[in-house]
């Protein structure tokens, strides 16, 4: 297999080492249903229940607050349906951001379908409109449901100020604060102990766990309505047979990146940097859409804009080359030409143009500064020879 330089970490990441090992010791012999009443269902339990209480202590919450779902996705959608569900007799007004990844802004299109009023929160350069959040807070508002750290631009979201926003108008105890923290997980620090919201939505694929597995954290004095019907497994908040395997390499990624989080967020700062330095020396004509310096962007996330030439043809060039980048979100990616997969830059303040010709570059743990320097002398060579003025 030919070497491959995979910097598209924000769509999905390598499984480590520790948790394909750990696959290869449990796959052939703990493959019991743990809701069964024998003891070999009791031992795939407490491996599942291990995991749990992995992923409750890295976000500082109670074991019985996680609930198992299949995805980010899923984790999302059983957050907002959910408790839409349960709180609709109160209001029919949700808050959300018009930056959010597909898993939420769909779902909100498809309450508007059903006679909601939907508050898109505008996110000029990476920051929610904090003053337009005020406005828009009354009575009828019964979920707010944003992002941490957006999938396509690396802003981190103040959800602190969210919070305190809707505490100083008197609206907390009427409403349900959400956060997709697909992004943010086990790479910022997310003390839910600290960070006053009643779900987040994660998911294991991000973290170098296995695609099919997220989780939903509901803080336990908070009542959604189940999506899923069935078995009645995650104390009936989403029935299905638990995918075991998922779930135990979910906790095992969720040890060694919760375990690691500071060191490995230094290395990615470091990685970041040098890549904005190769960049400015070897490719000046490409613009950074993100400010550098700003403390309120996850550095594992890269944003630039290309000298003349458009991401799909820049993503071809170079994934001939064995390098895998993204123009994108990849759930929204191979609708290249719609405006919903652009829609998050453009609302980030970019032109279309602009946002036509935009490349995310997203690290993880695995690259490399050698391969950084293989990218650049392939992003020049391609801008040499693609660029159309």
């Amino acid at each position: 297999m030919n070497k491959r330089i995979y910097l598209d970490s924000a769509s999905t990441t390598k499984p480590s080492d520790d948790v394909i090992k750990l696959l290869s010791e449990t796959i052939s012999d703990l493959y019991a249903n743990p809701d069964s009443m024998h003891s070999f269902g009791f031992e795939v339990e407490k491996y599942v229940q291990n995991s749990r209480n992995i992923i409750a202590s890295s976000l500082n919450v109670r074991p019985d607050e996680i609930i198992f779902t299949s995805s980010g996705t899923e984790a999302n959608n059983l957050a907002i349906f959910g408790s839409v569900e349960a709180l609709k007799r109160k209001g029919n007004k949700i808050i959300t951001t018009n930056a959010e990844h597909p898993s939420v802004y769909i779902p909100m299109k498809e309450l508007e379908k059903k006679g909601f009023e939907i508050i898109y929160l505008s996110t000029k350069n990476g920051k929610i409109d904090i003053d337009e959040l005020k406005n828009n807070l009354d009575e009828k508002v019964i979920l707010i449901s944003t992002m941490i750290v957006n999938n396509e631009t690396g802003s981190i979201f103040d959800i602190n100020e969210i919070v305190k926003t809707v505490e100083n108008l008197g609206y907390r105890d009427k409403l349900y604060i959400h956060c997709d923290a697909v992004q943010a997980y086990c790479k910022i620090p997310v003390d839910l102990n600290k960070l006053k919201i009643d779900m987040l939505s994660i998911s294991s694929h991000k973290i170098h766990g296995l695609k099919g597995c997220g989780a939903l954290f509901l803080r336990k004095n908070k009542r959604i309505i189940p999506q899923i019907f069935g078995g009645g497994q995650e104390n009936n908040m989403r029935s299905s047979t638990l995918n075991t395997q998922g779930i135990f390499a979910f906790g095992k990624a969720v040890e060694e990146a919760f375990d690691n989080l500071h060191k490995n967020k230094e290395y990615i700062d470091s990685l970041y940097d040098y890549t904005c330095e190769k960049i400015k020396e070897k490719c000046p004509k490409i613009i950074f859409n993100q400010q550098a310096n700003s403390k309120n962007i996850s550095k594992y996330i890269l944003s630039l804009r290309l000298p003349n030439v458009k991401s799909e043809v820049m993503l071809n060039y170079l994934s001939v080359r064995g390098i895998y980048v993204s123009s994108g979100s990849a759930c929204s990616e191979k609708r290249s030409n719609s405006h919903e997969s652009k829609r998050v830059l453009l609302n980030y303040g970019l032109d279309k143009n602009s946002a036509d010709f935009t490349l995310r570059v997203s690290f993880s743990k695995y690259n490399t500064y050698a391969e950084i320097d293989e990218f650049i002398a392939a992003l020049s060579d391609g801008i040499e020879k693609l660029a159309v003025y």
